[in-house]
């Protein structure tokens, strides 16, 4: 005779279970788009950014997060160490160069975290962005059929990732950039393409096995705003 209580707990699993399986396809509706030219020529992880604080409902203006909360370093300040290898700062932590010119480098998802974090405590939000890095695709498809915007780094055109350049930071982690990588918003996916909203070329798609590839070699990273 089987118990009813773990008969209970068996179909409570199988529908959970089944709560979790995705949808073959997914697209988030009325999804705020935001080019970053020509004002933020290579600011393009926060004015991706800007667009989801958008489609939250927050008034957050792009030029504004770049200039006033995005942590910036106008130089990478380099330098040999004692080691013979070469030392600089940390691209996680800060956007290299400056976003409103062409000189500008990259930044991490450290560095946006932390812009749009100090954005939602001086606006009184209870909201908070969070990195991940080393994610899983089937978690990135989750999020957005659950109606969550991803912000993730790729390269310009879903185009394979360039040869990089790199350093070290004091802590000794090595940080590298290619000259095309960029930031983007996953929006939607199917079986066969994703729907990105690109700071530079609008909604746009790409073959999923192409930005799945491109989503690797920039290490899984990626953010998101929860409650």
């Amino acid at each position: 005779m089987v118990n009813s209580n773990e008969d209970s707990k068996s179909k409570s699993t199988q529908e959970k279970s089944e709560k979790k399986e995705l949808p073959k396809s997914y697209i988030i509706e009325e999804f705020p788009i935001i080019n970053q030219m020509p004002e933020l020529p290579t600011g393009c992880e926060i004015t991706a950014m800007t667009m989801v604080l958008n489609y939250y409902g927050y008034q957050a203006d792009k030029i504004e997060m770049a200039t006033q909360y995005l942590p910036v370093l106008y130089e990478a300040e380099m330098y040999v160490g004692e080691d013979g290898k070469i030392y600089g700062s940390d691209i996680n932590k800060y956007f290299i160069g400056d976003p409103t010119t062409v000189n500008g480098i990259i930044c991490g998802t450290e560095a946006i975290v932390t812009a749009v974090n100090q954005y939602l405590d001086e606006n009184g939000s209870t909201m908070r962005s969070i990195a991940k890095k080393g994610v899983s695709l089937e978690k990135l498809y989750q999020w957005v059929s659950e109606d969550t915007p991803v912000v993730v780094w790729c390269t310009i055109d879903m185009a394979d990732r360039y040869e990089t350049s790199g350093w070290y930071t004091e802590n000794g982690d090595y940080v590298e950039w290619s000259q095309n990588d960029h930031g983007a918003v996953l929006i939607g996916y199917d079986e066969n393409h994703v729907t990105i909203a690109d700071p530079i070329t609008g909604v746009v798609e790409y073959e999923k096995e192409q930005f799945e590839s491109v989503f690797e070699s920039r290490g899984n990273q990626c953010v998101i705003l929860v409650q």
